[in-house]
Order: C-alpha cells, then sequence, then structure tokens
C-alpha cells in the first residue's frame, strides 16, 4: 500500500486535473470541388498525413500553393499525397462544406488517443488474473477481455458495464475508460480512469494512461516510475512495454521504442493485439538516418510477421530503400517481391516498377524480366506504355536503355560495412530479449 501511495502522491496534478480541450492549433485547406479526396489517414508516429483523391497531382499542386505552417512538405507516393509535419501529436479529417470539402490538421498537445497511433488496448488473459476461465470466459470481466481480444468492443462493452460491481469491477472501470479513448471520448475516459480503486492492480495503468493525457507528466520523471514493471503482476506487463515504446516513439527515440518491442511478437505480446502501433514504431526507426536505420533493419529482419500484417507494405518498402542506399538492391527487390501479393491496385504499378529498377540496378535482368511479365498479366497497356515501364522493359530485354536512376555509387566496403552493423544491432535485439522479464519476451 506504501508504494501506491507514494504513487499517488506523484500523479497528484494529473490525476487533479481532466484533460478537456488539448488541441493547439487548428489549420483548414478548402480544396476545389473537382478534387475529391476519398480518404485522410494520419500517420502520427511518422509526422506525415496521407491523403488519397480522385487526382493526386492536382491535389498535390493546390496544396503546394496554398499557405500552410502545420505540414510545409508536400509529395507524391504510390498515387497519394504525403504532408509531412514538424509535430507528431497531429490529427487530420476532411470536413464537409456548401462549397465543397475542406482538409483539417490539428496539433494536439499530446500523442492523439484515438486513430492511428491512438492509446493502445492490449486485452489479458482473464484466467491468468484470476478472473474465471479462459476465452470465451464465465464471468463479465472475463467475457469482456475475451471480446476485446476477438475486436467487438460493443461487445466488450456491454459486458465491462455488467461488472462494475464484485469481482472485475477494477478492471471493468478502466476498460470502459479505454472503450471512451477509442471512441474519441477523452473527457469520458480520464473521468472513469480516475475511479480505479488505489489498491488495484490496474491502478497503475489508470495511472499510465492518465499521465498520457497530460503534457507536464509526461515530461517529468513520473514516467519511470509509472512504466517499470516492478511490482506489477505478469500478465500487465505487455501494455505498460507498449505504451513505454509508444511514449518513446512520440518522443523521437523510435529506435530505442522498436529494440523494447523486439520480444513482443511472439502469441500473447501486445505487438500482436496492436500490429499497427507496432509496426508504425519500427517503420519510423527504419527511416532515422545512417547507424540507427541500420540497426532497425536488423530488427526489422528478425521479426517473424514482417511480411503480414497491416503495416508489412510500407514497412517492406521502408527497409528496401535502406538497403538499396546501403549498396544491396537485389536485396531490397526481394523484400518488395515479398509483399507484392497485398498491393492494392492503384499502387500495384509504381510497386512492381520499383521492384523491377531494384533488380535491374543489381544486374539481375532475369528477375527483372519476370516483374515485367507478372506485371503485363495484371496492368492495363496504357500504364505499361509510360516511359517509365518502356525504360524497365529494355533494360528487362537486355537492350540499350536509358540508366536507371539510383543512389551515388558506393565503395564495396559499405556492404561490408552494413553486413557488421546488422550483425552487431542483430545482437543487441538478441539481448534486449534475454534481459526482458519473464512473461515480457
Amino acid at each position: 500500500m506504501g508504494s501506491s501511495v507514494a504513487l499517488l502522491t506523484l500523479l497528484a496534478p494529473v490525476l487533479a486535473t481532466a484533460a478537456l480541450d488539448l488541441t493547439e492549433l487548428v489549420e483548414r485547406f478548402p480544396l476545389k470541388g473537382a478534387i475529391q479526396v476519398t480518404a485522410v489517414r494520419a500517420q502520427p508516429i511518422a509526422g506525415r498525413i496521407v491523403i488519397e483523391s480522385n487526382n493526386g497531382p492536382a491535389l498535390a499542386a493546390e496544396l503546394r500553393s496554398a499557405t500552410r505552417t502545420l505540414c510545409n512538405e508536400v509529395s507524391l507516393e504510390y498515387g497519394a499525397v504525403v504532408l509531412r509535419c514538424p509535430s507528431r501529436y497531429i490529427a487530420a479529417s476532411m470536413a464537409r462544406h456548401a462549397g465543397g470539402q475542406s482538409l483539417e490538421v490539428r496539433v494536439l498537445r499530446v500523442a492523439p488517443w484515438a486513430g492511428r497511433d491512438g492509446l493502445p488496448v492490449i486485452p489479458f488473459d482473464p484466467y491468468r488474473l484470476g478472473l474465471g476461465e479462459g476465452c470465451p470466459g464465465d464471468t463479465p470481466a472475463g467475457r469482456g477481455e475475451c471480446a476485446i481480444a476477438a475486436g467487438n468492443f460493443k461487445e466488450a462493452r456491454e459486458q465491462f458495464q455488467g461488472a462494475t460491481e464484485g469481482m472485475g469491477a477494477a478492471l471493468a472501470i478502466l476498460r470502459l475508460g479505454d472503450l471512451a479513448a477509442l471512441d474519441d471520448d477523452l473527457q469520458e475516459a480520464v473521468r472513469l480512469w480516475q475511479q480505479v480503486p488505489a489498491g488495484s492492480p490496474f491502478r497503475r495503468l489508470a495511472s499510465a494512461r492518465l499521465c498520457e493525457t497530460e503534457p507536464s507528466c509526461l515530461a517529468s520523471s513520473r514516467t519511470s516510475i509509472l512504466y517499470s514493471l516492478a511490482k506489477i503482476d505478469a500478465p500487465l506487463h505487455a501494455d505498460l512495454i507498449l505504451r513505454r515504446a509508444r511514449v518513446d516513439a512520440f518522443a523521437g527515440r523510435s529506435l530505442e521504442a522498436a529494440q523494447a518491442l523486439s520480444g513482443e511478437h511472439a502469441p500473447g505480446g501486445a505487438c500482436v493485439a496492436e500490429p499497427t502501433l507496432c509496426g508504425d514504431i519500427l517503420l519510423d526507426a527504419l527511416r532515422q538516418p545512417a547507424a540507427r536505420g541500420t540497426q532497425a533493419l536488423a530488427i526489422y529482419l528478425a521479426t517473424p510477421s514482417r511480411d503480414r500484417g497491416p503495416v508489412a507494405i510500407e514497412l517492406a518498402r521502408a527497409a528496401a530503400d535502406r538497403c538499396a542506399t546501403s549498396g544491396a538492391p537485389v536485396f531490397a527487390a526481394n523484400l518488395l517481391s515479398a509483399v507484392t501479393g497485398g498491393v492494392a491496385a492503384p499502387e500495384l504499378s509504381d510497386h512492381l516498377a520499383r521492384t523491377a529498377e531494384l533488380y535491374l540496378e543489381g544486374n539481375d535482368s532475369v528477375r527483372a524480366s519476370v516483374v515485367v511479365e507478372f506485371a503485363r498479366s495484371r496492368l492495363a497497356p496504357a500504364l505499361l506504355a509510360t516511359p517509365r515501364w518502356v525504360k524497365i522493359a529494355k533494360g528487362a530485354a537486355g537492350r540499350p536503355a536509358a540508366p536507371v536512376a539510383k543512389p551515388a555509387a558506393r565503395p564495396p566496403a559499405d556492404l561490408k560495412n552494413l553486413e557488421a552493423d546488422l550483425g552487431a544491432a542483430k545482437r543487441t535485439v538478441a539481448e534486449s530479449r534475454e534481459k526482458a522479464p519473464e512473461g515480457a519476451r
């Protein structure tokens, strides 16, 4: 009880303040009626906003001509418009009005709590928590956890609403707060997290959540206590491990976060429950410069689920870019080939073209020709008639063609350096797994 009292004292400023309006800045960009936006996806950890529309080049040109202060770089990637923002605390949406559509970008005072890279929800095993049998569960709280594991948040809410008294009450209150946050009702989430009883093992989890909604707490030394795995039940470790990694990633320490999560991809690990968040953390680490990006590449190559999941294609592209700039274009092309089956139709032409170009860069015209034949069976003739594909086809056939664009030449020593860096990074990953507390590997 003494440690709980000390923790509550440390968190007093957080528990006394319910988060109300955490929006710091807002910018709106009215778009011309001819441009129809079909999807807007904020990728907060990467500081990016991806916008899909019926005319990517026109939308990019319009955004480049607009006066912007929050996201000051515009590019086209695989047919989508990408805004890059200095802040990671971003959210984006489309608003419809009489004149058409407007893109709204918000900068928040804390990391976004809902949507992509939002506050994670890791399901617990009800049996290991003493809440009855394993899934599907035989108590309201247990069934609620099983519903979370199945992604059925409506059922989870109903079960937890019936478990706010008696066994499992503390967990039920915590989870109702989690579900409110997922629904973008942070005020209600904070109110519920504050009600988790002090003597409960779930109080530490509630305190961590409250800290993540309070800028002054995140900037303080309280976080080292909140995310410590000492004196907390092993079944709850994954929740704190992922929450700490998320905080680190938003603070620009994505490589350290990815290292901490390297053992969380096995069954029961945090990344099984939150593959997008874990993938985004590793993705940002792969985009880090120099040796830090190479260390992230070692983590990526050691991840068994790297070629599947919601971020698999983005990860493969980032890993391929890392390999290509290190002088290993054929290996980079192989990484792209491995995820081709999951590439959406609008992105397939660019994806296949990049793969073939990398094979040609590595003087592997045989594999490049295989990609060309595959492209002919999947792409419209108009796409294959573009200058990019004409050049690729000539190169694959062995006829003279303009050289494929590639990074500046690097001496062979770079390949040896890459291998050495990968070896060192793999040892670091292995050591981090060995040092991880039992139940957190």
